[in-house]
């Protein structure tokens, strides 16, 4: 069920926590996913903080602090919730697994606000591409756009990536705004 909260409550949570970060523990499935671990683990080290901190700003929500348990195998990554782990696929490329970090961490961040019903690609479709952007630049942000778009199969990516970037930075903060201002109304 969803937790109800104040903006000035989450203002102050992501003004209090933004500093600390979370944890994320990542662990391989198996001993051939021990280097992908370890390259995910690397990449969290160096910039966990600030892909909190960007995601934070984004949607004045604030990230669990974990710890965070993440699976590397070889399957879809999915984001876990609570006490279910994240998993990670092992053979993304460096930037695909940063882009996917922000992907998957996006859902956890909303799942406590997001109602149950609710299809949340385009919904953090309305940040993510502005987290990626902030974090590492226009090129990379469109690079995983594409990458994202190509993927075939279990949802349309192509077609919630394509009505998110059609409404302008602008449009897409302020329909975030009014979701989690409806979402959080009694």
């Amino acid at each position: 069920m969803p937790v109800p909260l104040s903006i000035g409550l989450v203002a102050g949570l992501v003004a209090a926590e933004a500093a600390i970060g979370a944890e994320i523990n990542f662990v391989p499935e198996g001993p051939e996913f021990a280097a992908a671990t370890e390259e995910y683990q690397a990449i969290w080290k160096a910039e966990g903080d600030l892909i909190v901190n960007a995601l934070q700003k984004a949607t004045g929500l604030v990230l669990e602090p974990g710890p965070i348990q993440a699976i590397v195998y070889e399957g879809v990554s999915y984001s876990g919730y609570r006490e279910r782990p994240m998993r990670m696929r092992a053979s993304y490329p460096s930037d695909t697994k940063r882009a996917t970090l922000v992907h998957e961490l996006s859902h956890r961040l909303i799942s406590d606000v997001a109602p149950r019903h609710v299809d949340q690609h385009p919904v953090i479709f309305l940040f993510v591409y502005d987290v990626w952007l902030e974090l590492w630049g226009k090129e990379f942000a469109d690079a995983q756009v594409a990458v994202e778009s190509a993927r075939r199969g279990r949802y349309d990516y192509e077609s919630a990536w394509r009505d998110a970037l059609a409404l302008g930075a602008a449009a897409r903060a302020e329909r975030w705004s009014k979701l989690v201002a409806e979402w959080q109304r009694p």
